[in-house]
C-alpha cells in the first residue's frame, strides 16, 4: 500500500482527485482521507449522509472529516473496511496536524502551492512545523502558477532557506480553465479528466510513475488492461454497508471528451439496453406462443 501526504494550505482537492484517478486508473483501490481543517471534500464533493463517512465518487473514494490515523482505522471499521483493503491512500492536509498526530511515515510527501498571498503566508508556518518535526530538509514540490507571477525564490527567503524543492514537473502555467472543470467535478459528479491541460496530465504521470517506479510504456499499458478488465468487472468496489457502490454505472474515459451531458448518455445507453432486452424478450415470446 502506498501512503502519500499532500502538504500546503491550498485547495488541493481537485489535484487530490486527478491524482487518485490517475493511480485508479491502473487498477488500484484508491482512498483520499480529507484531513482538512474546514472539510473542503464534504462540503463540495460529497452528498452528505448523517453517520456516514465512506464516499464514492466516480473511481475513488474519499474519507471525510478525518484528522489521525487512528480516526482512519476507526471510520474504516464502521464502514466494514480495513486499511490493507486499499491500494493507496492519499491523505490531504492543509495545516501542521498530520504533522504532530499519530500518522505513520508517509511513503511520499507533495508540496503543493500557488502564489496567492493567502496560501504562502499559511505555507510558511505549515513548512517551519514540518522541518522541526521531521528533520526533513527536501520537499517534492508541485507548483500552480498564479495570474500574477513572484519570484521563484521568493518563499525560500521567507523560509530562510531551510528547504530545498524538487519539481516533479515544471510548473503549471495560469489557467482558468482549473477553476472551470472543478465547479464541473463538484457539481456533475464527474471527474473530467480528459479535459485537463495537457500539461498537467504529464504531471499527474510523472507523479504516478515515480511513487510506483515505472516507465511511462508500463504506466500506458498497466491503464489499458485495468480499462479492459473494468468492462469485464474484474476491477470494482469491494460492497460495504456505507455508500460505496460498485463501479457498474462508470463511463468511458476515452469518450468523456465528447459528452457534454454525460447522465443523459447514460440514460440513453440505458434506454437502448431495455429496448434491446424487450424486442428480444417479445421475439422469444412469439416463438413460444406460434407468432
Amino acid at each position: 500500500m502506498k501512503l502519500i501526504q499532500l502538504l500546503g494550505s491550498r485547495n488541493k482537492s481537485d489535484f487530490a482527485i486527478y491524482l487518485g484517478h490517475t493511480i485508479a486508473s491502473m487498477g488500484n483501490r484508491v482512498l483520499i482521507v480529507d484531513a482538512t481543517n474546514n472539510s473542503v471534500y464534504l462540503y463540495s464533493f460529497i452528498q452528505f449522509e448523517e453517520k456516514e463517512v465512506l464516499y464514492e465518487f466516480q473511481d475513488i473514494e474519499i474519507l471525510v472529516s478525518t484528522k489521525s490515523w487512528k480516526e482512519l482505522v476507526g471510520k474504516l471499521e464502521k464502514a466494514n473496511e480495513k486499511i490493507e483493503d486499499f491500494d493507496c491512500i492519499i491523505v490531504d492536509t492543509n495545516d501542521s496536524s498530520t504533522i504532530y498526530n499519530d500518522w505513520p511515515k508517509f511513503h511520499h510527501v507533495l508540496y503543493v502551492s500557488d502564489n496567492t498571498r493567502f496560501t504562502i503566508s499559511q505555507d510558511v508556518e505549515i513548512l517551519n512545523n514540518y522541518v522541526d518535526a521531521t528533520g526533513v530538509t527536501t520537499l517534492q514540490r508541485v507548483h500552480f502558477e498564479s495570474a500574477h507571477k513572484i519570484p521563484n525564490d521568493y518563499l525560500n527567503l521567507l523560509l530562510n532557506n531551510r528547504l530545498d524543492f524538487n519539481f516533479v514537473y515544471e510548473p503549471l502555467e495560469y489557467d482558468d480553465q482549473e477553476h472551470k472543470l472543478l465547479n464541473y467535478m463538484q457539481h456533475e459528479n464527474t471527474i473530467p479528466y480528459n479535459k485537463l491541460q495537457k500539461d498537467y496530465k504529464k504531471l499527474l504521470k510523472s507523479i504516478v510513475t515515480e511513487i510506483y517506479d515505472m516507465g511511462y510504456k508500463d504506466f500506458d499499458a498497466s491503464s489499458k488492461q485495468s480499462l479492459m478488465g473494468m468492462f469485464f468487472g474484474r476491477f470494482k468496489s469491494k460492497e460495504t454497508s456505507g455508500k460505496v457502490k460498485n463501479h457498474d454505472s462508470e463511463i468511458n474515459e476515452e469518450n468523456l471528451e465528447e459528452q457534454s451531458q454525460p447522465r443523459l448518455v447514460l440514460n440513453n445507453v440505458s434506454k437502448q439496453k431495455d429496448d434491446s432486452t424487450n424486442d428480444e424478450v417479445n421475439k422469444k415470446t412469439k416463438e413460444v406462443v406460434g407468432g
